[in-house]
C-alpha cells in the first residue's frame, strides 16, 4: 500500500530519493468539488487551467484557461505562471516563476495545489470524490442496506485549529487508514466525508478512531459517526447528524457517535405562566413574517405556505388530531412545532417520536410505558411518551411504520384517552394532543392491509399537505437567508449574503431532498465561500448544472385544497379520506421525484440525455469538447454517459 512520505525535510531530497526508491511525485489540486491528482514525470510540464488543453481542468472562474505549469526539473518542482488573471502565489507571495519547498501552499486564483511524494510504485487510492458523488453513493448504499438488512456509516472528519488545518497535510494519511471499499469525499478545505459500507457501529467507531489518530506535525483531527439506520434513515438527515456529531467531538473525545434516532427527538420545556395565544392578539391572525424556533425556519412567502399556515393556525386552537403529509425533508416536524407553539398547550411538553426508528418490540413500551419486570431488561417502572407529555402534544413521525399491534393500541388511546403500561392492567387517563406525520401513502397502505383504516379515520380529523420545496420556490430565498443566519450564529464567518446568481440557481433547482437538502447546501457553501457572499461556485455541482424544466412541473395547487377537512376547525366527516392532492402526493424518501412511465423524473432524464447527446454529436463525440460545451467537469459527463447508456449509435435511459 502506498504511504505518504513526511514533508519534514528538503523537497529536493524527497524527490531525488523518489528516483532511487521508485517513489511517485504527485500534484494534487484541491477545488470546490473534490481533488484532482496528476502524476509528475521529470521534464514534463503539468498545466492547470479552466479549459482544455490544460492537463488538469478545474471549472473554477477564479483561475484562467491556462493558469500555471508545474514541472519536475532536477529534483525540484518549478511552478510557472502563464499570464493568469488572478496570479499564482507561493506561501502568499505572487510569483511569475518559483520553486515549491516543503510545506508550501500554491494558490492558483481561489484553489490550492500542493506536491506529495509517495512511497511505492502504485498510485494511492486517494481519489477524493465531490460532495455530489457521495450523495449518489449514499443513495445506492441505502437501497442495498435495506435489501440486505446491513448497516453502513457516514463519518465526518475535520481538523481543529489553524495550524496545518488544510487537508493537504493529512488527507492522504486518512485515506490510507481506511479499507479499499470505503469512499472519501471532499467537503471543504478542512473536512472530509467518508462512506463506510458494511459496518457495525463498533467497526465504524474503530475505523473513525484510526483516521483521527494523532501524528507529529499534524493538526488535531476529530470525527463524527452516523450509522444507518440507527441515527437517520434518509440521505440529508444522515449528512446533518454526522456533521452535528463531528461538531460535538473534541480533542479529549475525538470520536463522537451520533445517538440513535427515534425515542425522544425533542422535548419542549414547560414554560411557567405561559399565556394562551388569544391573549397576544387575534386567535386566527397569521404570524408576522417567517416563524423560527430552535434552528427551524417556517417560511411563508409563497401562497401555498401562507394558506397552509392559516389552516394550521385554526387547527392550533383546537385539540383534534392532525395528520401531516409530505415528502421527506419538507418540514413536517417544523409545522408540528408551529402548531404546538400557537396552541393553548404551548406551555406543556412537545415530544417527538420517530416510529420507524424504534425496534418493533419496544414501540409499545416507548409510547405507553412499562412496569418493572414486564420483560427482560425492565428493571424499573417507566412512564411512556403519552404520560410524559401530559397536557401537551405528541408528534408521531413516520406513523406509517407503526407495527400492527401498536396501531391497535394507539387506536384505543385515541378513542378512550387512556393508556395501559406494558405488564399492567390499570388504565391511566392522559390528556394529550396527537399530531401524526408521514411521507407514505396511507390510503394505499389501507388498501394493502398494512395500515388500519379505523386508525386513519381517527388521525386525519384534519389533514395538512405540506408542498415540496420545488412547488413553493418563493420560499427558497427566505429559507436560505434563515439558514445562513443560523450557520453564522453557530459558527461565525464573514459570509453575510447570497449573490444574485447563486440565489437564481437555488430557485431553479428541484430540491428532491426538500428543505433539509437546502439547509445542508447552505451550510457547506458558508464553509467553502471565500468572500462575504455565497457565490454560484460555492453551491453543490448538482445545483449548478441542474436542468430547469419548469414546463413539466406539477400544476399549481389551489389554496382551498390544502386541507381535506370541509371545515378546518372541526373533525372531518366519518368517511373514507379523499385521494391525495395532485402534485403533492407523498413519494418514497428514497426516490422523492419518482413517477410513472411518463412522470417528472423520466421526463427530466430524457431532457438531460438529449442535451448530452446533442453536445456529443456537435463535438464529433469528443468528450472533452462536449464537456466544455456543457460547462461540465469531464468526469461528470463520463458518469452521466454511463448512467444513461449513451453510445455512438444512440442511447436509452438506464432503468
Amino acid at each position: 500500500m502506498a504511504t505518504t512520505a513526511p514533508l519534514s525535510f528538503n523537497t529536493g531530497e524527497l524527490i531525488q530519493g523518489a528516483r532511487s526508491e521508485k517513489r511517485r511525485v504527485l500534484l494534487l489540486v484541491y477545488h470546490h468539488d473534490g481533488v484532482e491528482m496528476a502524476p509528475m514525470s521529470p521534464g514534463v510540464g503539468v498545466v492547470v487551467g479552466r479549459e482544455p488543453p490544460a492537463d488538469v481542468v478545474i471549472r473554477d472562474r477564479s483561475i484562467s484557461r491556462r493558469h500555471a505549469r508545474f514541472t519536475l526539473i532536477g529534483g525540484e518542482v518549478v511552478v510557472e505562471d502563464l499570464n493568469s488573471r488572478n496570479g499564482t502565489r507561493i506561501s502568499g507571495q505572487r510569483v511569475e516563476t518559483g520553486v515549491i519547498k516543503a510545506g508550501d501552499e500554491v494558490l492558483l486564483g481561489g484553489i490550492v495545489a500542493s506536491v506529495h511524494v509517495l512511497a511505492g510504485s502504485e498510485l494511492p487510492p486517494f481519489g477524493l470524490e465531490g460532495s455530489d458523488a457521495i450523495r449518489v453513493a449514499l443513495q445506492a448504499e441505502i437501497v442495498r442496506s435495506r435489501f440486505f438488512s446491513r448497516k453502513f456509516a457516514l463519518v465526518v472528519v475535520r481538523s481543529l485549529g489553524v495550524q496545518a488545518s488544510h487537508l493537504r497535510h493529512w488527507g492522504l494519511r486518512v485515506r490510507e487508514a481506511l479499507r479499499p471499499v470505503d469512499r472519501v469525499a471532499f467537503y471543504s478545505a478542512d473536512t472530509l466525508e467518508i462512506l463506510l459500507p458494511e459496518v457495525t457501529p463498533e467497526l465504524a467507531e474503530e475505523l473513525a478512531r484510526a483516521t483521527v489518530a494523532r501524528r507529529e506535525g499534524e493538526p488535531v483531527l476529530v470525527a463524527g459517526v452516523a450509522v444507518f439506520p440507527d441515527a437517520a434513515t434518509t440521505i440529508d438527515k444522515l449528512i446533518e447528524v454526522s456533521h452535528e456529531a463531528s461538531r460535538s467531538a473534541s480533542p479529549e473525545e475525538p470520536v463522537h457517535l451520533a445517538a440513535p434516532e427515534g425515542a425522544l427527538l425533542f422535548v419542549a420545556p414547560k414554560v411557567e405562566g405561559a399565556r394562551p395565544p388569544e391573549e397576544e392578539g387575534s386567535p386566527g391572525a397569521s404570524p408576522e413574517g417567517d416563524w423560527e424556533a430552535d434552528g427551524h425556519v417556517l417560511a411563508t412567502k409563497s401562497p401555498l405556505m401562507r394558506s397552509l399556515v392559516e389552516v394550521a393556525l385554526r387547527a392550533a386552537r383546537s385539540s383534534i388530531p392532525v395528520l401531516l403529509r409530505g415528502e421527506t425533508g419538507t418540514g413536517k416536524e417544523v409545522l408540528a412545532r408551529f402548531i404546538h407553539d400557537r396552541s393553548p398547550r404551548r406551555g406543556e411538553p412537545l415530544i417527538c417520536v420517530n416510529c420507524g426508528a424504534i425496534p418493533a418490540l419496544l414501540i409499545e413500551s416507548t409510547l405507553f410505558g412499562h412496569e418493572r419486570g414486564a420483560f427482560t431488561g425492565a428493571s424499573q417502572q417507566q412512564k411512556g411518551v403519552f404520560e410524559a407529555a401530559a397536557g401537551g402534544t405528541v408528534l408521531l413521525d413516520e406513523i406509517g411504520e407503526l407495527p400492527a399491534a401498536a396501531q391497535a393500541a394507539l387506536l384505543r388511546v385515541l378513542e378512550t384517552k387512556r393508556v395501559t403500561r406494558v405488564g399492567a392492567t390499570k388504565e391511566i387517563e392522559v390528556d394529550v394532543r396527537v399530531i401524526a406525520a408521514t411521507h407514505r401513502d396511507l390510503d394505499a397502505m389501507c388498501d394493502a392491509g398494512t395500515f388500519r383504516l379505523d386508525l386513519l379515520y381517527r388521525l386525519n380529523a384534519m389533514t395538512l399537505n405540506i408542498p415540496p420545496l420545488r412547488a413553493r420556490r418563493d420560499d427558497i430565498a427566505a429559507l436560505a437567508a434563515g439558514f445562513l443566519k443560523q450557520t453564522n450564529v453557530a459558527h461565525p464567518s464573514r459570509v453575510q449574503s447570497i449573490a444574485a446568481e447563486a440565489l437564481a440557481l437555488l430557485k431553479s433547482y428541484s430540491w428532491p431532498g426538500n428543505v433539509r437538502e437546502l439547509r445542508n447546501a447552505i451550510e457547506r457553501a458558508v464553509v467553502i465561500a471565500e468572500g462575504e457572499a455565497i457565490m454560484a461556485r460555492d453551491l453543490p455541482e448538482r445545483v449548478r448544472v441542474a436542468v430547469t424544466a419548469s414546463s413539466v412541473l406539477p400544476a399549481p395547487v389551489r389554496a382551498a385544497d390544502v386541507s381535506r377537512a370541509s371545515d378546518p376547525g372541526v373533525p372531518a366527516a366519518s368517511q373514507r379520506p379523499s385521494e391525495p392532492l395532485r402534485g403533492l402526493e407523498p413519494a418514497s424518501s428514497a426516490t422523492p421525484m419518482a413517477g410513472g412511465a411518463g412522470g417528472l423524473k423520466t421526463r427530466l432524464e430524457q431532457i438531460e440525455a438529449d442535451l448530452l447527446l446533442e453536445a456529443l454529436r456537435a463535438s464529433d463525440w469528443n468528450q472533452t469538447e462536449a464537456a466544455r460545451r456543457l460547462e461540465l467537469p469531464l468526469r461528470t459527463l463520463q458518469h452521466k454517459i454511463k448512467v444513461y447508456g449513451i453510445k455512438k449509435l444512440g442511447y436509452g435511459v438506464a432503468r
